[in-house]
């Protein structure tokens, strides 16, 4: 088993007097002390700020500022790219700066795209593989011209998926997703080269484009807040390996200013005469993943002005366990010793862990609940009528 790194920045839980990195670690011990998991996401440092106030810095300033912090911190790093508007705009961020970035990676399963093939027309999450061809491809073609010192890493991780001789202990390497692929494409010694670098003692940043800010109006207010789901997201199993850091861009304690400039300029919009009306897809508690993807595409092209917002783009899956964009692996996949390996691993995790820690589906487990820190106030807003167009989007 490899080791998870222990880093507080990327959030972390409390049981009873325990603390664990790893999710299901922490619902296990839930489950057996019967003490509730809390999650923390840099509280200490949020907890002191007047998120009221809006930062007068332009985004594009800040993110130069990110951008420059990275670098002046670690020797070598590394961007895990998607094609998105979060990851794009990570990159953006260091070359439209002059700032150097030294890797990005993408990462694909190659062996594992038999008989889907690109198809421009399907939008669903069961096509993710297309947006290696629609979106990242084109990007990371002008950037092998544009700067070329670069490297651009391609990682067919379905190769580690073939030949994993393990048994169902994977799943403790895993966070919050339990879907086959997640544990094995973001693993940051899942390539040799990357390996070999991390042997080499040079202090190494996994950067991920991590997140766009959670807000939401609750009790006539608008609110900060932050999701375990999404901070999670990384697979930060480093091993032996003190000097490999996982940095999230945007969701971070080191430059706070960025993330609630972001949430101060969602909120503005949406407080506009023109946008009042769609103010419904922030109200809390809103459990439509319709909406919230609406949401998302009203926030891409407001708190990422250098981004395409027509890229094409599928929609997100539905659930952590069973996710869509992992039907490469459930269509050509499931006659593999690993499909057996994880089907072994996830039953394990429901069997093992308190049904109420668990999101269902149709009777079946489909991902964990999420767990969030406090609510940051970001001040009132002036429109509370949420009786008007609930029941659109759902």
């Amino acid at each position: 088993m490899q080791l998870l790194e222990q880093n507080p920045k990327l959030g972390f839980y409390t049981v009873g007097d325990k603390t664990f990195y790893s999710k299901p670690q922490a619902l296990l011990e839930a489950t057996q002390t019967g003490h509730f998991p809390h999650w923390n996401f840099n509280r200490s440092v949020f907890s002191q700020i007047d998120t009221t106030i809006e930062p007068q810095i332009d985004l594009r300033d800040l993110y130069r500022m990110r951008a420059q912090q990275l670098r002046d911190r670690y020797d070598y790093i590394r961007l895990e790219f998607s094609g998105g508007s979060d990851s794009t705009t990570v990159l953006y961020s260091f070359i439209n700066n002059n700032i150097h970035l030294d890797e990005v990676v993408f990462r694909y399963p190659a062996q594992g795209d038999k008989n889907l093939g690109p198809d421009a027309k399907n939008m669903k999450a069961e096509n993710t593989l297309s947006e290696w061809h629609f979106a990242a491809k084109p990007i990371l073609q002008k950037l092998a011209v544009t700067h070329p010192t670069i490297k651009i890493t391609m990682h067919d991780f379905s190769d580690n998926i073939l030949k994993y001789q393990g048994d169902e202990s994977w799943v403790n390497n895993a966070k919050d997703y339990l879907h086959p692929e997640h544990t094995f494409k973001h693993d940051p010694l899942g390539l040799k080269g990357h390996k070999d670098l991390a042997e080499t003692g040079k202090q190494i940043c996994i950067l991920y484009g991590v997140d766009k800010p959670k807000v939401c109006i609750r009790e006539g207010r608008w609110w900060l807040y932050f999701l375990d789901i999404q901070a999670n997201h990384s697979q930060n199993q480093r091993g032996p390996y003190d000097n490999i850091t996982t940095e999230y861009f945007y969701w971070q304690a080191d430059l706070p200013e960025l993330i609630i400039k972001q949430a101060h300029t969602i909120r503005n919009w949406f407080m506009t005469p023109t946008a009042q009306h769609l103010q419904f897809l922030v109200r809390w508690p809103n459990h439509s993943v319709a909406q919230r993807g609406a949401y998302e595409q009203l926030a891409k092209p407001l708190i990422y002005p250098d981004y395409d917002p027509t890229t094409w783009q599928t929609t997100k899956s539905t659930n952590n366990f069973y996710s869509e964009m992992t039907w490469w692996f459930f269509k050509n996949f499931k006659h593999t010793r690993f499909y057996q390996v994880w089907e072994a691993g996830l039953a394990h995790m429901v069997n093992a862990i308190d049904p109420k820690f668990f999101t269902y589906e149709q009777g079946r487990a489909v991902g964990f609940v999420g767990f969030m820190d406090q609510f940051y106030d970001l001040g009132p807003t002036d429109y509370v009528n949420f009786d008007i167009n609930l029941d659109l989007l759902k």
